[in-house]
């Protein structure tokens, strides 16, 4: 029998994957999530391949910077200016469940069909926060995987609602008529939505860790975690049903049913309703500014505005003094601060720059990783100019050929296989610029007098019209070169002062490398 329920369970999710696959902006979805779960796990992650797909997304890196300069992650000291800083100094996996996160929510955020999709996904984001909070406040660790898992537990239905509206309708009639939800979903789609969140996350690559902390609790009795995966799980599950109970009208029935709660997951956690009602606050607060960031229009939700108005009440009924009446009329305004409107997300070119400047700087008086430091100046490079393409080259010492290593921008991955040239003398651009430590900027590669002095084996490879060359000179001998182009011609102002930040940073570059030999 089970095997004939999982049989039937798998053709109801490949029926309902093709269909989700028809729609266009479905496979761009599930692309970059995979990508970004594969670079993760690959047992040759590098900072630049996970940095690599981020900044493919303009969007997304901006807002990840953002995210990862709020205060929430204020215990790791200084600002992070690049995402490359932010993979070294968070960690792989959490860069992974931040840009994961954005993503699923600002892909459902721009393209909501309905009302009742805004409302889930704003319940799915305040089920991760809250579980994010609850591990925070009981000293547990992996903050940023439970508030994947909670908000990737809601997978199944959001998809649901998103691709398939009018099933979606049909489920919550049921669910209306006293049908559980997991029953409910079934019946329509031939598949529950616990199961069809699974079956898509799996899709994506995500980790079996992940996997199992998205799983809802298979008995309603919840005895104590066996290991620290049941932990996880137990948390996120603790998290979604506070989140529900708190999203439904009535606050003497709140209050009974936290109190259910309390008994049910007491063998298991160590909460009480007074840690409940905190971490509920607390991850309210969290809401307000992430919204900000992520542009979510909660002004208007009724979960929110439940919450806010249980957790006052809840205050009030604890202490009713003046003191305490005036901070809750401040935390009431929390979510009524919140500013809708998109603010701009580009950052000039010189605040960039400088920004990433100032990451060197920091990363260079604690113990780095030379590469590191390499990747962050290369991202810079890449995010305040606005180029095609940056690329590091560097000296094979055994060949004696200069040969690019590294790179972000069009087709980067593909040009480093033949950007490369033997250093012996030829009179071109790129042996001037390494043999005499010159930098060299040209600004149209077509025009008659700088035309002849363009190598062949670039002509092949490159069809930029303009690019710079900054060599990385070390004992006056180039150990390496920075590259970045454009596709236009005079795309670059010699006498910019732009053009002297990037000459900062290939500075530091040859600071990194002298103090890494020394």
């Amino acid at each position: 029998m089970m095997a004939q329920t999982n049989a039937t369970n798998t053709v109801a999710l490949e029926s309902l994957l093709r269909r989700m696959r028809s729609n266009e902006d479905f496979p761009a979805l599930s692309t970059t999530i995979s990508e970004i779960n594969n670079a993760v796990s690959s047992d040759h992650s590098s900072t630049q391949s996970l940095t690599k797909i981020i900044l493919q997304d303009f969007s997304l890196t901006n807002k990840l910077l953002k995210i990862v300069n709020t205060v929430s992650y204020g215990q790791f000291g200084g600002k992070i200016s690049t995402i490359s800083k932010a993979v070294v100094i968070l960690g792989f996996d959490v860069v992974r469940d931040i840009a994961t996160t954005l993503i699923l929510i600002d892909f459902l955020q721009n393209k909501s069909q309905a009302t009742q999709l805004t409302d889930q996904v704003i319940s799915s984001f305040f089920a991760g926060l809250t579980a994010r909070q609850l591990t925070l406040n009981l000293n547990m660790r992996n903050h940023e995987e439970a508030m994947i898992c909670g908000i990737f537990q809601h997978l199944g239905q959001l998809l649901t609602t998103f691709y398939f509206f009018d099933e979606s309708q049909k489920i919550n009639q049921l669910i209306s008529e006293g049908i559980p939800p997991k029953h409910a979903s079934f019946t329509v789609l031939g598949i529950s939505y616990d199961e069809l969140g699974s079956g898509v996350a799996k899709s994506w690559n995500f980790p079996t860790r992940l996997l199992h902390g998205m799983q809802g609790l298979p008995h309603d009795k919840v005895g104590s975690a066996s290991n620290e995966l049941d932990q996880l799980n137990i948390t996120v599950n603790l998290a979604s049903e506070l989140t529900a109970i708190v999203s439904s009208i009535g606050a003497e029935d709140k209050n009974k049913a936290i109190q259910q709660l309390v008994k049910k997951y007491k063998n298991a956690m160590r909460v009480d309703e007074k840690l409940l009602q905190e971490t509920l606050e607390q991850s309210l607060q969290e809401m307000s500014i992430r919204a900000r960031i992520l542009n979510i229009a909660t002004k208007q939700s009724p979960l929110l505005k439940r919450v806010s108005e249980y957790t006052n009440n809840a205050q009030k009924e604890q202490n009713q003094t003046l003191q305490n009446d005036v901070e809750l009329s401040k935390e009431t305004s929390v979510l009524d601060s919140v500013d809708l409107s998109e603010s701009s997300e580009k950052l000039d070119s010189e605040s960039i720059l400088q920004a990433g400047i100032q990451d060197v700087i920091n990363t260079l008086v604690s113990d780095y990783k030379l590469n590191d430091v390499l990747q962050m100046i290369l991202e810079t490079m890449y995010r305040g100019m606005g180029c095609n393409r940056v690329l590091m080259l560097v000296r094979d010492v055994k060949t004696n050929v200069m040969q690019a290593r590294s790179g972000y921008g069009q087709d980067a991955d593909t040009l480093l296989l033949d950007f490369k040239f033997p250093l012996h003398f030829t009179p071109d651009v790129f042996h001037l610029a390494v043999d005499s430590g010159a930098d060299i900027v040209i600004e149209d590669t077509d025009a008659d007098a700088i035309a002849s002095k363009i190598p062949q084996w670039y002509k092949k490879i490159s069809s930029a019209k303009s690019f710079l060359l900054l060599p990385v000179m070390v004992n006056k001998k180039a150990v390496g070169c920075f590259y970045a182009d454009m596709q236009t011609a005079n795309a670059f102002d010699e006498t910019s002062k732009n053009l002297g930040l990037l000459r900062t940073l290939r500075n530091q570059a040859v600071l990194a490398i002298k103090q890494n030999q020394a």
